[in-house]
């Protein structure tokens, strides 16, 4: 949600729907989830000049439920997403 944040301080979510040429209520539905699509992540990076697939990975991971498993990748952030 951090990349949703820096993306809706250029644009509104209206112009952000437009742009992508999705429905305003997928952008919504993001926002009242708390999490977005790893497609959407990734758009918004590039659209923000960052790499994409870092924050495809983290849309990724929050759409699965808390288990062991996730909680190891989670430890792993750190060290990747600085690559």
């Amino acid at each position: 949600m951090d990349l949703l944040q820096k993306a809706l301080v250029l644009k509104n979510a209206a112009a952000w729907s437009r742009e992508f040429n999705i429905t305003p209520g997928a952008l919504s539905h993001a926002i009242k989830q708390g999490r977005l699509s790893p497609v959407l992540a990734g758009n918004f990076a590039i659209e923000l000049g960052e790499e994409p697939e870092p924050w495809m990975a983290i849309a990724a991971m929050e759409a699965e439920k808390e288990s062991e498993l996730l909680a190891r990748l989670k430890s792993r952030v750190k060290a990747w997403r600085r690559l």
